[in-house]
Parts: C-alpha cells; sequence; structure tokens
C-alpha cells in the first residue's frame, strides 16, 4: 500500500523467491508493512495493520493504492482509531483484533516501541488539516492511484490530505489480465492513458454508431473525439473479450502515433429511467462532485440508486461527506438538477414529464466503509479491490444504504 522507495512497484512482490513469498517473516523492501499483513482477512485489522507500520515508518516517498477511495477509507481508519494508533507505536505493541494469531508473531517481529515517533505524530494530530500526510512524511512525492470512474469522488479529499506538493499519478489502464494503456506524461498523467500493444491487441467498438456491434476498429481507424469501447485481445492464451468501458480519443501520441485516451463510464453503466431516458456514470458523478465542492461540504463517497418515492423515478444519491455540511447545502439538488439537464434525453424527459428533479439524502459516516467491508465478506473480492458502484442495483444493498440516511437536502 505504501511504498518507502519510489522504485519499487506494486508487482515487484511477486519476483520473490516462492519459498520468501511462503515465510511470514518476510519484510517486503521499500514497503511500509510486512508480508504478514497480506495474510490478514479481517477488514479492520486489516486496514489498521497498514495505518500503524505506515504511520510508523518516516521515510515514505510514495502512496499506491489501486483506487483513491480506498485511501480515502485508510484515512477514515487512522483519523478513528488515532489514539489507538499512536499508543501502539509508542509502546511497539500489535493491537489486539480477531483472527491475527496466526500471523501476531511475524508482526511483533517487524514492530518496536518508538516513542519519538509517536510524539511527533501526537503534534500533528489526526488527518484534517490541507498537507497532513506532507507532514507525517516529510519525503513524500507521489500518489498512484486509480481517480477516475468510481473513485473519481474521492480526488478532492485527497488532493486536500495531500497538499499542492504531491503528484498524482494513475497506475494504468487494463483489466485483471493485462495492461492495455500507460499513464501519458505529456499530458495529465492523472487522467490521460497512452495504449501500449504489449500485453494484448486493443481493438474498439464506435458506441455512437449505428453498425452492427461486431464492426471493429483498429487503432489507426479511431477519430480523436470519438467514444469507443476497447475490445482486448491477451497475448497469454489469446482471450478476446469485451472490457465494457467507454472512452474518449484525447489524441495520438506524436513519436508513435498510438491512441492517448480517457476513461469516461462503464458502457452499461447508466441508470435507466421511464422510457429509456438515462444519464451515463461520468456525468452523475460530475454532478454530484461539482454540487459538493460548492454547497454541501467534502464528498467521501456516494452511490445513485432508482428514487422511486415519488413518480416519476428519479436518480437518488445516496452521500457520505467528511466534516460539517455546508450552509446553503439545500441549493445543491438545484445544481445536480441544472447538470443533468445537460443530457439530452433526460432534458427532454422532464419537460415532457418523464422525468423530475434527483434528491439528495446525506448517510452517517463510515456507511461506505461498512459497505466496502461487508461487500469483501460477501463477495471474497481482494480489500484493495472493493468498489462502490456509481449506480447500485443490489436491492439488498439498496434497501441496507437508505436506513443509513441521517438527513435530506
Amino acid at each position: 500500500m505504501i511504498w518507502t522507495d519510489s522504485n519499487y512497484g506494486v508487482s515487484s512482490l511477486y519476483y520473490f523467491p516462492l519459498h520468501l513469498l511462503i515465510s511470514r517473516q518476510l519484510s517486503v523492501p521499500g514497503k511500509t508493512g510486512p508480508y504478514a499483513i497480506s495474510l490478514v482477512k479481517n477488514y479492520r485489522a486489516f486496514f489498521i495493520l497498514n495505518a500503524l507500520f505506515a504511520l510508523t515508518d518516516c521515510r515514505v516517498t510514495t502512496i499506491r493504492f489501486l483506487f483513491a477511495s480506498v485511501f480515502v477509507n485508510f484515512l477514515q481508519y487512522i483519523e478513528d482509531e488515532w489514539t489507538l494508533l499512536i499508543d501502539c507505536i509508542a509502546k511497539g505493541i500489535i493491537p489486539d483484533m480477531e483472527n491475527l494469531e496466526h500471523v501476531r508473531e511475524p508482526l511483533e517481529k517487524h514492530f518496536t516501541p518508538n516513542p519519538i515517533r509517536a510524539a511527533e505524530l501526537r503534534e500533528i494530530g489526526p488527518p484534517g488539516i490541507e498537507g497532513w500526510a506532507v507532514r507525517v512524511w516529510p519525503d513524500l512525492e507521489k500518489f498512484i492511484g486509480i481517480t477516475g470512474g468510481p473513485a473519481a469522488a474521492s480526488v478532492p479529499k485527497v488532493t486536500h490530505v495531500l497538499g499542492p506538493s504531491v503528484a498524482m499519478q494513475s497506475p494504468c489502464y487494463g483489466s485483471s489480465e493485462c495492461y492495455i494503456a500507460i499513464p501519458y506524461l505529456n499530458g495529465n498523467p492523472n487522467t490521460d492513458f497512452k495504449v501500449v500493444p504489449v500485453d494484448g491487441v486493443t481493438e474498439y467498438l464506435d458506441v455512437r454508431s449505428n453498425e452492427p456491434s461486431e464492426r471493429v476498429l483498429s487503432a489507426w481507424e479511431l477519430e480523436t473525439g470519438g467514444h469507443y469501447e476497447p475490445v482486448l485481445t491477451t497475448r497469454n492464451g489469446l482471450w478476446r473479450y469485451r472490457i465494457g468501458d467507454v472512452v474518449v480519443v484525447k489524441g495520438f501520441a506524436p513519436d508513435d502515433g498510438l491512441p492517448v485516451i480517457n476513461y469516461l463510464h462503464r458502457r452499461d453503466g447508466s441508470l435507466g429511467l421511464a422510457y429509456g431516458t438515462a444519464c451515463t456514470e461520468s456525468q452523475l458523478t460530475d454532478a454530484i462532485v461539482s454540487a459538493s465542492e460548492r454547497w454541501i461540504g467534502q464528498i467521501i463517497d456516494f452511490t445513485v440508486v432508482a428514487d422511486d418515492r415519488d413518480t416519476p423515478v428519479t436518480y437518488g444519491y445516496l452521500v457520505e461527506i467528511g466534516g460539517d455540511i455546508g450552509m446553503e447545502a439545500k441549493m445543491a439538488t438545484q445544481q445536480i438538477f441544472e447538470d443533468l439537464m445537460e443530457n439530452n434525453e433526460y432534458h427532454m424527459a422532464f419537460w415532457q414529464g418523464r422525468a423530475r428533479k434527483p434528491t439528495v439524502r446525506l448517510v452517517k459516516k463510515g456507511t461506505f466503509t461498512e459497505y466496502r467491508r461487508q461487500k469483501c465478506e460477501k463477495t471474497n473480492v481482494s480489500m484493495a479491490q472493493v468498489k462502490v458502484p456509481i449506480v447500485l442495483s443490489d436491492p439488498s444493498f439498496r434497501e441496507w444504504l437508505l436506513q443509513k440516511v441521517i438527513t435530506e437536502l
């Protein structure tokens, strides 16, 4: 999660000999936490242990999470457990938590009392002030993590905690099987990616075309500004499948002519309303992020459900914020409505009486952290990969989230 040396990457763990990886005593070079933490299955314990070792080490130069939203989750645990963490650092204690018996001994081997560091952290205080991360880790230079799609709402919180001196960069764009594109450093490395045919070959479907979906395009057939769905053929195994994302071609790299793309949203990631009117994930995200920055407050996370309390059905935002709610937070609903009205289908449906204004409800602090924990346990997905969907369709989680509502704007 957090690295002391920017030369180490996420994949470096896999280069260790197998007999070393099996050993729970392993301390991974360049990483703040020992390998034993990766064997912890308890959600809360996993984050607290990572926080414990990360806070202890002042040499951190790079923070790396798969999603920016997971980093925000990490910060919430630091804030909630601040007293416990500082006390453990001062005394060199691994806290008592469930299901740690199999890793307690190797963890204790790598953790010794550090009262001087504890005093430094106690003076700084928990996350809150702008640039908090640089005060905790003075050598911090870079944050690497996905900041688009479902993670976009977390960006204001992340940039506030990091401060202006820390560069932000996405790790890559791709699937579990292979990379599709790498950050384009001549553009915005946070959002721009250059397609590279290294791990596989990428073809494209024009999502705006009326032609049959079997009509695939090669890279040289793309147009700047066009919206496409990538079709990936992997090098290992020659699997060929659709990604399900929509990307926009920003241009082409002048040195080799390869496409430079931005991720927009999932192709099927819209919440269909009456008579098929729909806004895209990116439109729904941009609307709430903009409204939160201006009216509501610092957003932690959000999702959208179908609000069918009245007719016609509309977009129901469920939002968690950090800190105090804005004095004029009720203005947010109108701004979101105006932003969504830029979608032609929604605009037409509203004036025809087939759509109504969106709703915004705030949920209790920690709601989305608990959502991730439950989702992780229910699906057995890696803790670092659990995402809060922009559009939530699962009826059981929908009802659970609605029970967490504390107020409506």
